[in-house]
């Protein structure tokens, strides 16, 4: 029995089914109507989620649980000596990789893929905000929780499918879309790339597998996909971004504490009219979102979709959760949390706190995988001597060794080298709500930053406050 025949009497197994990107895929595979199940060693929100929906879940991992089981889905973070892989290996349980499942998914469907280093979840969510306002009714599968579907996903009963592509494991080359997106291409997850050329070569291989009478949009900002672009040939695309060889362009572009505004001019070509779209409007910061809707505009175009409905789209969308979220606001001081976990990600953080002119910017910094700590180390150097206050906690491993020359107490010390005084270590999660009410005041603003288990101290500092008022 395959999945491939899309046979609902499958009974699939999802080894850590509480992961952002597995929770998403579980679900919909549901709502097809296959029977799902999976197991996970934290009963997490999406973990909880899935249960409301009818999905069985195991706390932890079991050979147990996959009885009766003929297909078993694995992510890359899944490690080989899983008791639940090594049962299906010995009794000839076909496994899926987490990509193969997405990818069969888009096989029924009419597919928008959108991968690249940074921005994938915003603008997955914006296309999908907008099909969803024009009336496409897509299904979508998000790396992150969308606050109108307070999930990662939405189950939609028309032919069109839009997903997030994750680049961190070479799987957005197995995808095969109509429409691919690809928002930029930075130095990331070289652990697995080990070269820049091999990461482009990854992504280039994306633009070839969209389908014959499909195309791609391309972020014209991004020195990466400009030298993707430069090799790409037989499949037609699109730019977008803010210089004026764009096919769209933004321009007249504002901000105020709450909103970002915009005008788009649209260039003729081999598929758009000439067009100038006059005061768009987002409930969302920063120049880094502003090409987020780029993206988002550029596939809306592809389809038809009407100006009208777009901007009005735009005007609904909610947002992402961890994407420069206001937590609290505890005595005059704003506190945020957000996923940013990489030096580009970060600075468009901190550029972004700027529009909102705090009187000091206090950051939390967590920094996520000893590789990629290590790699960019220079760069994380660079981008937070920015702030005017560094807070340095532990390495998060994510699963990898423990690298004793990459800790906090040198980075802490390198980075006050640059400017002195600027860092301090977090030697323990209690000592942070007197670290913050020794270094805050009325005006200031608080941003904890990272992809590990950061948010959940965002999220518990201003009851950690009170109580010691």
């Amino acid at each position: 029995m395959k999945i491939l025949e899309h046979d609902i009497k499958n009974k699939i197994h999802f080894v850590g089914i509480g992961g952002i990107g597995m929770s998403g895929i579980a679900e919909v595979m549901h709502s097809f109507g296959y029977h799902v199940q999976g197991s996970d060693i934290v009963n997490n929100q999406n973990v909880k989620r899935l249960k409301k929906k009818g999905i069985k879940t195991f706390l932890g991992h079991s050979k147990k649980n996959i009885k009766n089981i003929n297909i078993l889905v694995i992510s890359s973070a899944i490690k080989k000596n899983n008791p639940e892989i090594v049962h299906a290996k010995k009794n000839n349980i076909k496994i899926y990789k987490r990509s193969q499942i997405l990818s069969l998914l888009m096989n029924f469907k009419e597919s928008i893929a959108v991968s690249g280093t940074h921005g994938k979840t915003t603008t997955t969510s914006l296309i999908s905000s907008i099909l969803e306002y024009a009336n496409f009714d897509p299904t979508t599968i998000i790396g992150g929780i969308v606050n109108a579907y307070k999930g990662t996903t939405r189950i939609g009963k028309s032919k069109w499918i839009v997903v997030e592509a994750d680049e961190s494991d070479g799987s957005l080359s197995t995808l095969f879309p109509k429409i691919g997106v690809i928002t930029n291409i930075n130095k990331e997850h070289m652990d697995f790339y080990k070269s820049v050329d091999k990461l482009q070569n990854y992504f280039l291989k994306f633009i070839k597998n969209i389908s014959f009478d499909g195309l791609a949009v391309l972020c014209n900002d991004n020195s990466g996909v400009k030298k993707l672009i430069k090799k790409i040939t037989n499949k037609k695309f699109i730019t977008y971004g803010f210089f004026k060889d764009s096919d769209i362009q933004a321009s007249n572009i504002f901000f105020n504490k709450t909103f970002s505004c915009f005008d788009v001019k649209i260039k003729k070509n081999f598929l758009f009219k000439k067009e100038i779209i006059k005061g768009i409007k987002l409930n969302m910061l920063g120049r880094h979102n502003i090409l987020n809707c780029l993206a988002a505009i550029s596939v809306a175009k592809i389809l038809n979709i009407k100006t009208k409905k777009i901007k009005n789209a735009f005007k609904q969308f909610q947002g992402i959760q961890r994407r420069f979220t206001l937590v609290d606001t505890i005595n005059g001081v704003k506190i945020y949390d957000d996923y940013a976990h990489h030096p580009e990600e970060i600075k468009s953080t901190l550029d972004l706190v700027k529009i909102l002119k705090p009187k000091h910017t206090i950051v939390v910094f967590q920094p996520h995988r000893y590789s990629r700590f290590g790699l960019l180390y220079n760069n994380f150097k660079r981008i937070l001597k920015n702030c005017d206050k560094l807070i340095v906690a532990d390495v998060y491993p994510a699963g990898e060794k423990k690298v004793n020359y990459l800790s906090k107490e040198k980075f802490v010390k390198d980075i006050n080298k640059i400017k002195k005084n600027l860092a301090i270590p977090l030697n323990k999660k209690s000592d942070l709500p007197k670290i913050i009410k020794d270094n805050t005041k009325f005006g200031d603003l608080v941003i904890f930053l990272g992809a590990g288990d950061i948010s959940k101290w965002a999220y518990d500092l201003p009851l950690q406050i009170k109580r010691k008022k």
